[in-house]
């Protein structure tokens, strides 16, 4: 692999032990793979930063790293810890409250910034072009395909790496040539409360970079769409008709058009609780942006019957607590269960349930083999609804 001078310089180790490590092991990666040159980047995304998923070897390790002079050298936001920073959860576990807050300290003095959210670019939207170094799958294709950024699906560590050099490697979807499209999909006949249906049949039967054509404009269903398609598959892009940039991408000389409607994502969906089962719904997955927030306080605000046994869960980024401190005191008057810089997804449970329905297809991906749910996929609006006696 091509190195510059000042690559080189880093590597062996003139600026330090933590950074020369990091950059070794960024190196190696490339080259396994065959690229040829580092690339620098400007954001780096740490996801993999949960208690829950990393114990004790995880944070040893950032701790072991904060303790050898480890700080960042380009912007860097990190993903959702096991733990509900406002510490007013009903049902999302405290147990590893005081080993969260560490890693996260750890983290911050690195030079993180507390964002605790899976949704990166609420912070700092990325560029056309732009190379950046993520982890977090939802947040990997919605930077590509929304965007027109490039960066590949990276693991915690190598983010790491990447923060802490400003550099990753050159290969995969930071390369033009590896952006094409190799089939066109039209999705018009699909309904946008089942995008989270349709990104999980996309992540199981579509393997190279498709095009979805007849696709909704609304970024809260694609961001739906993406984040299940990720998370079923390993999608790290979809071009998206009008609205994926042009020279972001290439498309192939000649692709076939496939056409997909509502009965083939059918298993996907799932089937509707009885009112017997005790349900729980779930929104913010990936966490919600302004723009659902504030339709969920409308929704609330007009809905007058109570919860019963079930319980509506909502996952916010961190900084929200002070953007929305009002909205989020009433949605909590109403036994809506608001959880800040955390999600079901990396921490445990303290309620049991029957039912989970969401509009999330990431959800359902993850949380039906975390927690043994029975899952139904429905609309933002229809969650709400049938946990609130709908």
């Amino acid at each position: 692999m091509y190195l510059s001078r000042e690559q080189e310089k880093m590597l062996n180790g003139e600026y330090g032990w933590v950074y020369a490590r990091a950059l070794e092991v960024i190196v190696k990666v490339g080259e396994s793979l065959g690229a040829e040159k580092l690339v620098p980047i400007v954001h780096a995304h740490i996801s993999g930063v949960s208690y829950t998923n990393i114990g004790e070897p995880g944070l040893g390790f950032i701790k072991d790293f904060y303790s050898k002079g480890a700080r960042v050298r380009v912007y860097s936001t990190i993903n959702p810890g096991c733990i509900d920073l406002a510490g007013s959860s009903q049902v999302i576990s405290s147990s590893f409250r005081e080993k969260q807050l560490e890693i996260n300290m750890y983290l911050e003095k690195m030079g993180f910034e507390k964002t605790f959210t899976c949704i990166p670019y609420l912070h700092r939207k990325p560029g056309i072009n732009e190379h950046l170094a993520w982890g977090e799958s939802s947040a990997v294709i919605f930077a590509n395909s929304i965007f027109g950024a490039r960066t590949n699906r990276e693991g915690g560590p190598l983010a790491l790496a990447a923060a802490l050099t400003g550099y990753t490697y050159y290969w995969g979807l930071h390369i033009l040539d590896n952006r094409v499209v190799s089939t066109k999909i039209d999705v018009s006949s699909i309904r946008g409360e089942y995008y989270g249906a349709l990104g999980l049949w996309l992540g199981e039967h579509i393997r190279e970079i498709p095009m979805l054509t007849g696709i909704s404009g609304r970024l809260d269903l694609l961001k739906i769409l993406l984040a299940a398609s990720a998370a079923s598959g390993d999608h790290g892009l979809i071009v998206l008709e009008n609205i994926t940039p042009e020279k972001t991408y290439l498309v192939n000389d000649k692709i076939e058009t496939v056409f997909v409607d509502e009965n083939e994502i059918e298993e996907y969906i799932g089937s509707m609780p009885s009112r017997k089962d005790k349900i729980l719904g779930y929104i913010g997955c990936p966490h919600l942006d302004p723009y659902e927030f504030e339709k969920l306080v409308e929704i609330i605000s007009k809905n007058d019957k109570g919860v019963g046994d079930n319980l509506l869960l909502v996952s916010i980024p961190y900084i929200y607590m002070e953007v929305f401190k009002d909205e989020i005191g009433f949605l909590k008057s109403r036994g809506v269960d608001i959880v800040v810089g955390t999600c079901p997804i990396v921490s445990k449970l303290s309620r049991e349930f029957d039912y989970l329905v969401t509009n999330s297809g990431k959800a359902v991906f993850y949380m039906s083999r975390l927690h043994k749910l029975n899952t139904y996929i429905t609309s933002f609006e229809r969650t709400v609804d049938l946990v609130y006696g709908g």
